[in-house]
């Protein structure tokens, strides 16, 4: 053992020989300053403040992060695939590796000692590129400046995990890489072939294509994660993932090349093709199990903890419900922390998680999850992040992806309505395709949604194309009112797959609509469907789901009311069947504030201040008509909505129209700030007692947009957001405006 041992080294002190001159290193320690030293040189040129933040962050962290990306993506890999094509090249071109083999040295050694050079190289480029990153930093606090909410602290974990990280990511490119270098003569060929590898990630990854085990998706996770871990773990699935094909792919490699042809190597004697075949199980076994979803185990509680790291305090936390806004539980905070254990069972939904009625977030959770809420609220900037048992299906996108959907072009365009057959073979198929969907998220540490997430999100799937299926039974009903439209056995397929009583679903409107169809479908009578829904909704029979679908259905009868006498005749025939008393009472509440806020009604009194101290209320607004929006600095929904009500104040500027903007901020001075750098087309002003100005309007959240008549009445207390066509459409409707072409 220990001649061997001699013998390597003695080999590998030979490599370090045959260096020299070739400038192997400093070309390792160049490729890995390169990506810091591009940032600082665009840094210097913008003397950029994209580096600024409201939310305190690390400043040595924040250029690592930035520089990580191409150094991960880009330099470091190119490096490797050079340099390991270089090393073993040069002894392929002069005969070098039947030289070495002549000489009194293992094969052992003579194969790994160069590998060995390159993991030096490796490691060489990736303290390079992160003592630059840190030399960068270091810098920039002189040349630039730097905001106040910056840290100076060397984040030394941070430093050593990362390169401990890039090394072992790195492990894999380079096996591959060496493998195939040593095998290949031509220099060009194995350059080829690593930089097709190279391109096919770069190809592959804005259509989240790769796989998580692809060597350079595996270099490139590490960048996108230069804070590691989300549950604690010193690597993340896939860095063991790439040591597992590192080592299987040095195996055969080291073989192939011992016994130079394949057959030779392990198909000699029984003895290599069993050891060939113990490795590829024993690694598959492994790369199995690494590669193989995790989810989180139930906790014995229901448990909703953690921290609020803020420059001000907070009181209180309220978990509402998505139907009847429900206050399941109010947590209180103190000294910005809290842990609260909700004993009432709580059904797995998402939740409206609002800290003291003014910051907003969504949480998914129900009976039996453990959640950690890790907040940062500093002046406008607020980030939520969510641990614990819910891990994966808080960090998943609710939105949906844009999907071209072939079924919602017949439907939309009303083609083929007259073959149901070709429509229905479509919304089939994209059903089937779509169910795959909910199953592909995982955390980087391989953590997937639990079974009743997934089952929740394949339920909205079939709900989603259902309800495809209920238009063209609408249109074609309308078209061909003596064909009747057949559920098909594909169509029987999904509707098996959905229940009509599921509450855990209610909050998701496109469920809500797919029962109302199903219900008006049994209504013949010559009214509209919000009449249908709710008669139909009242003869269910007494539940909690029913009282749920009936408080739904009624509160969106009541705001499309057209008036009083019709909110009146709805409440007194709906409140009393309600088996809840409690939903009795809030259909009471939304009844008064809808009613309150109708059109025709006079709007309620309110107090509010400009920029140059002058007063607006309702009589000062008298005169014309008026569009109101509710906003707050803070609020990042209104700053993306202020260019549209901006475009259109201006647009209709010389109209019968004012256009006023009203701030519910806590902090004047911010408000004022941003008032004055605003359009004075816009009244722009500060409400005097927002609490007081938010029960009569009813705001529930912001920005709210309201349109006043010139005689102080509510024409419409809820209009759609401005960049919304039918924002303007009503305007114009109720300044007695032709439509525009």
């Amino acid at each position: 053992m220990e001649t061997r041992f001699t013998n390597f080294i003695t080999a590998f002190k030979a490599e370090q020989i045959k260096k020299r001159g070739t400038g192997f290193y400093w070309t390792s320690v160049i490729m890995g300053v390169i990506s810091p030293i591009l940032y600082f040189i665009v840094c210097l040129i913008r003397n950029s403040n994209e580096i600024k933040s409201g939310i305190p962050y690390n400043l040595y962290s924040k250029v690592i992060e930035d520089t990580a990306a191409p150094f991960a993506n880009f330099f470091f890999p190119l490096f490797i695939i050079i340099m390991v094509s270089r090393i073993t090249q040069i002894d392929h071109k002069n005969g070098g590796w039947q030289l070495m083999e002549t000489q009194p040295a293992y094969k052992f050694s003579i194969y790994f000692s160069k590998f060995l050079t390159l993991l030096v190289a490796n490691l060489l480029s990736i303290a390079s590129f992160l003592v630059a990153s840190l030399l960068c930093a270091w810098l920039l606090t002189y040349c630039i400046t730097i905001p106040k909410n910056a840290l100076l602290e060397l984040p030394l974990y941070q430093i050593l995990s990362l390169l401990i990280r890039f090394f072992l990511a790195a492990l894999l490119v380079t096996s591959l890489q060496y493998v195939i270098s040593v095998l290949m003569s031509s220099f060009i060929w194995s350059i080829l072939i690593g930089f097709f590898g190279l391109l096919l990630t770069m190809f592959l990854s804005p259509f989240k294509l790769t796989p998580v085990w692809y060597p350079y998706e595996i270099l490139a996770k590490v960048a996108d994660t230069t804070n590691g871990s989300q549950v604690g773990h010193y690597l993340l699935f896939t860095e063991y993932i790439g040591i597992v094909m590192s080592l299987m792919f040095l195996y055969i490699g080291f073989g192939w090349y011992q016994h130079k042809r394949f057959k030779s190597a392990f198909w000699g004697n029984s003895t290599q093709l069993f050891s060939l075949l113990g490795v590829l199980l024993f690694g598959n076994v492994l790369l199995f199990w690494l590669l193989k979803p995790n989810e989180m185990a139930n906790h014995t509680k229901t448990i909703i903890c953690g921290t609020i790291h803020s420059s001000g305090t907070f009181q209180n936390i309220y978990i509402r419900d998505g139907i009847a806004n429900d206050t399941i539980a109010v947590i209180p905070i103190k000294n910005n922390t809290f842990h609260y254990e909700i004993t009432d069972k709580v059904i797995a939904d998402y939740y409206e998680c609002i800290i003291d009625g003014k910051i907003k977030s969504s949480l998914f959770f129900g009976t039996h999850d453990s959640i950690y809420l890790d907040g940062k609220v500093y002046g406008n900037d607020v980030k939520f992040d969510y641990r614990g048992t819910r891990l994966a299906e808080n960090q998943m996108n609710e939105e949906t992806e844009f999907n071209y959907s072939m079924a919602e072009y017949y439907l939309r365009d009303n083609i083929d309505l007259d073959k149901p057959k070709i429509i229905i073979k479509a919304i089939y198929n994209e059903w089937k395709d779509a169910l795959m969907k909910p199953n592909s998220f995982r955390t980087i540490d391989n953590y997937v949604g639990k079974s009743d997430y997934t089952e929740r999100s394949e339920k909205l799937v079939t709900t989603k194309y259902l309800n495809l299926w209920q238009d063209l039974v609408k249109k074609r009903l309308a078209l061909y009112p003596n064909e009747p439209t057949k559920a098909t056995s594909q169509i029987k397929e999904m509707q098996s797959k959905l229940s009509l009583t599921d509450e855990s679903l209610l909050t998701n409107e496109s469920y809500f609509n797919y029962i109302k169809s199903q219900l008006v479908l049994k209504n013949k009578q010559d009214i509209d469907e919000n009449q249908k829904a709710v008669i139909e909704i009242s003869k269910l029979k007494s539940s909690h789901f029913r009282d749920k679908l009936l408080f739904w259905q009624v509160r969106k009868s009541l705001a499309d009311a057209n008036s009083s006498e019709e909110r009146r005749r709805l409440i007194a025939t709906y409140q009393p069947q309600f088996t809840n008393v409690q939903y009795q009472t809030k259909i009471g509440v939304v009844y008064k504030e809808i009613e309150s806020l109708g059109k025709g009604k006079v709007i309620p009194n309110f107090v509010a201040q400009t920029t140059d101290g002058t007063l607006i209320n309702p009589a000062t607004l008298k005169g014309k008509h008026v569009v109101v929006d509710v906003w707050a600095t803070w609020c990042g929904p209104c700053k993306q909505q202020a260019p549209y009500f901006e475009k259109l104040a201006l647009k209709y500027k010389n109209k019968k129209i004012q256009f006023v903007s009203l701030s519910i901020d806590e902090d004047v001075k911010k408000w004022y700030i941003e008032a004055k750098s605003k359009t004075k087309t816009i009244m722009h002003g500060h409400i005097n007692d927002k609490d007081d100005f938010g029960k009569k309007y009813n705001v529930e959240g912001i920005p709210r947009f309201m349109l006043i008549d010139a005689n102080g009445k509510f024409v419409n207390a809820k209009m759609p957001s401005p960049d919304d066509q039918a924002f303007e459409v009503i305007i114009r409707k109720a300044l007695n405006l032709p439509d525009e072409e």
